[in-house]
């Protein structure tokens, strides 16, 4: 494939491409070689458009981020694509953590998404307490100090973390992270842009520069981003879910729906100012590029 990403330092700040916003792709680690295959096709699809980053995710704690490790290696050597690997520190010692950086330092890998992550379902209680870090602040100051090559980047929660429902401490959260070392951000994903604009808002105010690209979830599965929002804290707003309640049986129109929706999220994003637009693909080929073709020589020249 050959692709050669637009990023040549790995503490250089992500910019667009020519004439372009920021555009990135987030993925995860198949389980099944069914999903291997699914994964590979969705990345092969993609690629055209040029992202100036992928990202893998990865699961929670020590052995379980071994296999996020070698996809993450993969991809940064069959496509040259910019890679950033998600890596969370919840219940991982610090040796399991160094082990990791040091692997993505081997490979190549330029960036890291510094997490705290959740515990691993089944785990007992006191996961959090077992690991050297317990949030993501300490660990973002950890790889800063001992990995000073990395960039860094770092999760944001325009409409709060799903664990507190206090929204000024949590942004004082975000802004400590940023102040130990992050180089940029990625929210988790909404569908209401004035939540993130006021997040972006507060947050500059506060002194926090760094580019915060919002996460773009297109919505073709119904079942699954009702589950997805309970999790992460994203609320599914009346007029998304009136509008779903009436298609949830007919896939084609949910797709159709979903694309026409995120075109519009994202247009107004980028005519406002946000500095990219970074997609969760959920190894899923057949809305992102859709909705790209739709975004065209607006988005290009946005």
């Amino acid at each position: 494939m050959g692709v050669v990403s637009t990023m040549t330092t790995s503490r250089e700040q992500h910019a667009g491409q020519v004439g372009r916003p920021a555009l990135s792709f987030e993925f995860f680690p198949p389980r099944q070689p069914e999903g291997e295959r699914l994964f590979w096709n969705t990345l092969e699809a993609l690629i055209p458009y040029q992202p100036d980053f992928v990202s893998i995710t990865c699961g929670a704690g020590g052995s379980r981020q071994a296999g996020s490790g070698e996809l993450v290696r993969q991809v940064h050597e069959r496509t040259g694509l910019y890679t950033v690997a998600h890596l969370t520190c919840v219940g991982a010692s610090r040796a399991t953590l160094t082990d990791m950086l040091r692997f993505y330092q081997e490979c190549g890998i330029p960036a890291v998404l510094a997490l705290r992550g959740d515990p691993p379902r089944g785990e007992p209680p006191g996961a959090l307490e077992r690991g050297a870090f317990r949030y993501a602040e300490p660990f973002v100051a950890f790889i800063r100090e001992s990995f000073p090559d990395f960039r860094l980047g770092v999760a944001a929660y325009p409409e709060g973390h799903p664990e507190t429902s206090d929204l000024v401490r949590d942004q004082c959260h975000f802004q400590r992270k940023v102040e130990a070392g992050a180089d940029f951000a990625v929210t988790q994903f909404f569908f209401e842009n004035e939540v993130y604009f006021r997040f972006v808002a507060s947050c500059r105010k506060q002194g926090v520069q760094v580019p915060i690209y919002p996460g773009i979830m297109p919505v073709t599965d119904y079942k699954q981003i009702k589950r997805l929002s309970e999790l992460c804290g994203s609320a599914l707003p009346g007029w998304l879910t009136a509008r779903y309640e009436e298609i949830r049986d007919d896939p084609e129109r949910m797709l159709q729906t979903g694309v026409e929706l995120a075109v519009e999220q994202c247009r107004d994003l980028l005519r406002r100012g946000a500095p990219g637009l970074h997609f969760f693909t959920l190894n899923q080929s057949g809305a992102v590029p859709r909705i790209l073709r739709e975004l065209g020589s607006e988005f290009y020249s946005a």
